[in-house]
């Protein structure tokens, strides 16, 4: 492989968030394996576009040129087989802040957003910051798989619900949805004059399946779709805040860009565009590599969970470097869990109830890590449990 992913980036002694804003005083030296950002370094693709932009010297206020809506349009189609015109894609500076300017513009305040629970937290704070209502359908497993249950969908919705906000693939479950899935949510969503946002910030990391954007079967049937998506997931450059929304439908696109305005919306990122056309353009071997990579790490660690800790439970996850976990046969009180695996496994996971839902019982693992780590952080957990006796229950 041409990109080392086994090497150390000794993130501990940067001001990483994931690094940093973990618990103290444990007893432990605790791995983090929590926020949705991975361990390795960014492509030389991207890496030499921001040095070039940084040798610039000025750092003023910019706006973007035609290169970078020709690299999101690039990627979009050679992708994932969605062709936009330019004038569909609209800068935002990341996707929470497309998902409150898309909320501001198309709800009213105390309106419902329809969404299918567990979900990324960030979620629910950005929908109730509004002033608007979360409206939870919770997902069941079908064989040992994550969907939704439309019967359950027709039972929440109401006169008051106006959005449909899909996670698409799905975090954290790990769910890739199927073409006929988005088909009966488009159909549902019609039905009720429900518009639709597909927040697809992980649909470049998907394993043994197929990636369907929203925005291709809802246009297929006539309905519009707001799309969310991001080179931060795919390329570990979250932190340089550059997102899209992708949104074809003009007057749709009006009034979120007025209330964007409204809203005082920042200027575009000085290196937003350097860092969407390395990712885009300059990138694609850092990809596959570290698909690849991160596609063994994720074998590594189902494998072991089945073999090894089967006192845990996973169902099919086809996408994303997260892991969701199913903690139930420990048996232990919820209040107790968050705790049982920072101070005594000594790794900091998502807790469940992040996530709402019947979620309350699982933790969700970062595996977008060094190797060598991973599994060692396993090793150590199937050590306590043992000594707690956990691996004599099954």
């Amino acid at each position: 492989m041409k990109y080392n992913f086994d090497k150390d980036t000794k993130r501990e002694k940067t001001n990483s968030f994931k690094w940093n804003c973990i618990p103290k005083n444990t007893g432990n030296e605790l791995y983090p394996m929590w926020v949705a950002d991975m361990e390795f370094e960014a492509s030389e693709g991207i890496q030499n576009r921001l040095l070039r932009r940084v040798e610039e010297g000025v750092y003023g206020y910019e706006l973007l040129s035609e290169k970078y809506y020709e690299a999101v349009q690039h990627w979009l189609f050679s992708k994932h087989q969605y062709k936009t015109e330019k004038e569909s894609v609209v800068y935002c500076a990341n996707t929470m802040a497309g998902l409150s300017a898309v909320v501001q513009a198309l709800t009213e305040m105390q309106d419902e957003i329809l969404t299918l629970t567990p979900a990324y937290g960030n979620f629910f704070h950005v929908i109730e910051g509004c002033g608007r209502r979360v409206i939870e359908s919770e997902l069941v497993l079908v064989n040992n798989r994550f969907t939704f249950s439309l019967e359950d969908m027709e039972k929440k919705v109401c006169g008051r619900t106006k959005l449909f906000l899909l996670c698409n693939p799905q975090n954290p479950t790990g769910t890739v949805w199927t073409k006929e899935e988005l088909k009966t949510l488009c159909t549902f969503c019609e039905k009720h004059k429900l518009k639709i946002l597909s927040d697809e910030i992980h649909y470049d990391l998907v394993f043994d399946a197929e990636h369907t954007m929203m925005a291709r079967i809802s246009e297929e049937l006539g309905i519009d779709t707001i799309t969310l998506t991001a080179p931060g997931k795919t390329f570990n450059v979250a932190g340089l805040q550059s997102a899209s929304m992708i949104v074809r439908n003009t007057d749709i696109r009006d009034e979120i860009q007025k209330t964007m305005k409204a809203l005082t919306y920042p200027f575009e990122h000085i290196f937003a565009e350097a860092v969407t056309i390395g990712a885009y353009l300059e990138s694609g071997e850092w990809l596959e590599e570290m698909l690849a990579y991160v596609g063994e790490n994720r074998r590594i660690f189902q494998n072991f969970v089945k073999e090894r800790l089967p006192v845990l439970q996973m169902a099919d996850s086809r996408a994303t470097y997260l892991m969701w976990v199913d903690c139930r046969k420990m048996e232990l009180p919820t209040e107790e869990l968050y705790d049982f695996w920072t101070k005594k496994c000594g790794v900091v996971v998502n807790a469940g109830r992040e996530f709402r839902g019947n979620a309350k019982q699982f933790v969700r693992f970062n595996i977008a890590c060094q190797r060598d780590r991973l599994i060692r952080v396993l090793e150590h957990i199937e050590e306590v449990f043992q000594k707690e006796g956990y691996q004599k229950q099954i």
